[in-house]
C-alpha cells in the first residue's frame, strides 16, 4: 500500500509543484502518540482521571473511618477554668425569709472517656474517670474536690435493631463499589481518549487528503489545458476542473482547521500544551480475538459498579425497613452503669473512702394515637425495598445487554477491518490506473474524479473501521473491567 501511495504521489510531484502557504513560527513541542501510549497518558496526566482518584480517596478515607470507629475511642473533655459571678437566692432559716446574695465560683474539670461499641448486639460499653475542682467565695470561703475514680456503663436498643451490623454489610460494599467507580471512570477517560485520537487520525487524513486532492487537481487541469489547446477537450471540461480546483484550495483549509482542532483538544485532554504537534501511529487490530458474551456477562457481574450500587442501595433499604418494622409499635432502651466516686475539701482526700455510684435506666416509648405514622412509615419502607430490588434487576438486565450487543458488535469489527483494508487496496489500484490513463489520454476527467472520490473514500473507512473497533473494545473493558488483552481483571487502587 505504501508503494503505491509513493508512486502516485511521485507520478503528480512530476507535473506540478504544490506551494503550501506558510504558517506564523511557533515553538512547538512534537509527540509521537500510538494508542497505547495515548490511553496510558488518559489514565495518568488526564484530569479526568484525577478526578477520579480523588473521588476514590473519598469513600477510602470514609471507609478507615468507619474502620477506626470500630475500635476503642478515648477521649479527654476538659473545662480547664470556669469563673461565675451572679446573684443567689438563699433562705435565711433565723429570720424565715429568703433574700439575694453575691455569689462568686471558679470551677475546673477534667475526665477520660473510653468507648467501645459491640457488633453482635449493637450496644456500646462506656467508662470514664474525672475530676472536678470547686472554690466558691463568699463570707465563708470553700473549697471542694470531686473525684470519679472509674465508672464503666453499657447501652443499648432492647429491641433488637442492630445498626452496626448493617454498618458491618454496608460500608466495605461502599468501598468495593468505589474501587470499581474508580476503574470503570478511568476506563471511561480511556474511552474518550481513544474517541479523540481517532477523532485526529481522521481529520489528519482528511488534510493529506485534501493536499493531495489539490495537488492531483492542479495536475489534472495542467493538463487539461494542453488538451484544450489542442481541442482534444471542450471549454466548459476545462471550466469544470478549474472549479474544482478552487473548490480543492477551501477542501484543505477547512481540513487544517479541523485538524488544529482536533489536535488541540487532545492534547488538552491528554494535559499537554495545546500547540503540542501530535503525530500519530495508527494501530491495526488486537489480533485474532474473539469475546464469549457469556463470559463477558460474567465479568461484568462481577465488577461493574452499577451491580455494586444497587445491591448497596438495596442493603439500605432492606436497613429502613428493619428500622421502621422494631420501632413501628413501641421502644425500649437501657443504660446501665456502676463506678465509684467521693467528695473532699483536700485532694487526697477525695481518693479515700469511695462511695459506691450506681445507675441503670430503661426508657420506654409508646404511641398512644399517631394516627398510623409508624405504620405507614414502614408501608413506605417495605415499598423502598421492593422498588430498589425492581431497579437491581433492571439495572441488571440494561447492562447485561449492552454487554451483549457491545460483544457481537466488537467481534463483527474485526472483520469490517479487513474488508476495508481490502477495500482501501482495490481503490488504491484503481486511482493509479485510472490516473495513468487520464495522463495518456485513455480516461475522461470524470472518470479520474470517480476514482479518486473512491480512494478517498476507502482511506476514511479504513480509519473509521479502526476507530470503531477500538471504540467498542474499550467500551467493552469499561463495562466488564476486564483486559481481553493481558486476561486479567482492570484495577486501578
Amino acid at each position: 500500500m505504501k508503494l503505491r501511495r509513493l508512486y502516485i504521489f511521485l507520478a503528480i510531484a512530476q507535473l506540478s509543484i504544490i506551494n503550501c502557504p506558510l504558517s506564523i513560527a511557533q515553538a512547538q513541542q512534537r509527540v509521537v502518540l500510538d494508542l497505547d501510549r495515548t490511553v496510558r497518558l488518559a489514565t495518568d496526566s488526564s484530569l479526568s482521571a484525577q478526578r477520579y482518584q480523588s473521588v476514590y480517596n473519598v469513600s477510602r478515607y470514609q471507609y478507615l473511618s468507619w474502620q477506626a470507629s470500630r475500635k476503642p475511642q478515648f477521649a479527654l473533655e476538659s473545662t480547664p477554668a470556669m469563673y461565675q459571678r451572679y446573684m443567689t437566692q438563699r433562705y435565711l432559716s433565723a429570720e424565715d425569709i429568703d433574700e439575694y446574695r453575691q455569689q462568686r465560683t471558679f470551677y475546673s474539670q477534667a475526665g477520660i472517656t473510653a468507648t467501645q461499641t459491640m457488633e453482635p448486639w449493637g450496644g456500646q460499653f462506656y467508662g470514664s474517670t474525672q475530676l472536678g475542682y470547686l472554690r466558691t467565695f463568699g463570707d465563708q470561703n470553700q473549697t471542694q474536690f470531686m473525684t470519679v475514680p472509674v465508672t464503666v456503663g453499657y447501652k443499648q436498643d432492647l429491641l433488637f435493631y442492630n445498626p452496626l451490623k448493617w454498618d458491618r454489610q454496608i460500608e466495605p460494599l461502599k468501598l468495593q463499589r468505589a474501587e470499581k467507580e474508580l476503574a470503570y471512570g478511568i476506563e471511561t477517560a480511556s474511552e474518550d481518549a481513544v474517541a479523540k485520537f481517532f477523532a485526529l487520525a481522521l481529520a489528519q487524513d482528511m488534510q493529506r487528503m485534501a493536499e493531495e486532492y489539490l495537488a492531483s487537481c492542479d495536475t489534472i487541469y495542467a493538463i487539461a489545458e494542453r488538451r484544450y489547446k489542442i481541442a482534444s477537450i471542450s471549454k466548459a471540461e476545462l471550466s469544470i476542473l478549474e472549479l474544482e480546483k478552487t473548490n480543492a484550495r477551501t477542501t484543505l483549509a477547512n481540513a487544517r482547521i479541523s485538524r488544529v482542532r482536533a489536535a488541540q483538544e487532545l492534547a488538552t485532554y491528554l494535559n499537554m500544551e495545546p500547540t503540542t504537534d501530535i503525530e500519530l501511529i495508527i494501530p491495526t487490530v488486537a489480533g485474532p480475538l474473539h469475546i464469549n458474551a457469556a463470559e463477558a456477562i460474567a465479568y461484568a457481574r462481577e465488577n461493574n459498579p452499577q451491580y455494586l450500587e444497587s445491591r448497596q442501595t438495596t442493603a439500605e433499604a432492606r436497613r429502613e425497613a428493619e428500622r421502621a418494622r422494631v420501632e413501628k409499635n413501641f421502644s425500649v432502651s437501657l443504660d446501665a452503669s456502676i463506678g465509684l466516686n467521693q467528695v473532699a475539701d483536700r485532694f487526697a482526700d477525695a481518693y479515700r473512702h469511695l462511695l459506691s455510684q450506681d445507675m441503670a435506666t430503661v426508657t420506654l416509648s409508646i404511641p398512644l394515637k399517631d394516627w398510623g405514622k409508624r405504620r405507614n412509615a414502614y408501608l413506605a419502607a417495605q415499598s423502598l425495598v421492593e422498588a430498589a430490588e425492581r431497579a437491581e434487576q433492571e439495572r441488571a438486565r440494561d447492562t447485561e445487554l449492552d454487554v451483549a450487543l457491545t460483544v457481537a458488535d466488537f467481534n463483527e469489527r474485526q472483520a469490517i477491518v479487513e474488508t476495508a483494508r481490502q477495500a482501501l487496496t482495490i481503490a488504491e489500484d484503481a486511482y493509479a490506473q485510472t490516473l495513468q490513463r487520464f495522463i495518456r489520454a485513455q480516461a475522461d476527467a470524470y472518470s479520474l474524479s470517480v476514482a479518486q472520490s473512491h480512494w478517498q473514500t476507502a482511506r476514511q473507512n479504513q480509519i473509521a473501521s479502526l476507530q470503531n473497533y477500538w471504540l467498542a473494545y474499550y467500551h467493552l473493558r469499561r463495562l466488564t473491567l476486564y483486559d481481553y488483552q493481558r486476561h486479567q481483571t482492570i484495577t486501578y487502587k
